[in-house]
């Protein structure tokens, strides 16, 4: 027992060492700020600090069509819709970005891996071959483009496969991180300004359905991955 914790606190430290420490650190700096926003913004008397931390939390756990559905029906401004639900994409790419390189390189047979960052490898290793010639761009488009498994983090580890460098794969992420968000902030704001034309509870009615759909749309693919369809 001694000894396995003695191994983790070496693997623990051998990673903050490596070329991957310095990535995940900044990602809990990230994180710390983002929260220190919301309570700064609580102990200042705004009302705005638990929409912070609710958008951001669904953006993390649920995904941007959620989590800027939800600012856009609670009438949170755009400029701060984009600014947290950015800072989130990129915040959890600071931090499992690291982590999948770092296991991947080192502990690939490991459980850690196989468990919980290989599922991300083999959905990233589908488009590789698509976006081998396209190299920066193509990781940079594959971020923006709104569909389903296009996130920044699937975009960064492609980038690692594609051989790019790793500020040049943070970069063009986190750029496309920008470009989809604000894609998705001002493509539902038309739609919401267009259903309150219908009724005003319309746009809470189509978050509550769309959070549903995203919900089932999970359960089903775990299954199916259960299932080895």
């Amino acid at each position: 027992m001694k000894e396995s914790r003695i191994r983790k606190r070496q693997i623990r430290s051998a990673f903050l060492r490596s070329r991957q420490g310095p990535i995940f650190l900044a990602g809990c700096c990230m994180l710390v700020v983002w929260i220190g926003a919301a309570a700064g913004l609580w102990q200042g008397g705004s009302s705005v600090w638990d929409d912070v931390l609710t958008v951001g939390f669904a953006h993390l756990l649920a995904g941007r069509a959620i989590s800027i559905a939800q600012g856009t029906q609670i009438g949170l401004p755009k400029w701060l819709i984009v600014l947290i639900a950015t800072h989130a994409d990129i915040t959890a790419t600071f931090l499992i970005y690291p982590l999948f390189v770092y296991t991947y390189e080192n502990f690939f047979e490991g459980r850690f891996f196989q468990t919980r960052m290989r599922p991300m490898l083999e959905s990233a290793e589908k488009h590789v071959s698509g976006l081998r010639r396209f190299k920066v761009v193509g990781v940079f488009f594959f971020v923006w483009l709104p569909f389903w498994m296009t996130g920044i983090i699937i975009g960064s580890i492609l980038g690692y496969l594609l051989r790019l460098k790793t500020w040049v794969t943070l970069t063009a992420v986190s750029l496309g991180a920008f470009a989809a968000v604000a894609s998705w902030v001002y493509a539902y704001d038309i739609l919401f300004t267009w259903l309150s034309r219908i009724h005003q509870e319309v746009p809470l009615v189509f978050t509550v359905l769309l959070i549903v759909g995203v919900i089932w749309y999970r359960i089903v693919r775990r299954r199916r991955e259960r299932n080895g369809h």
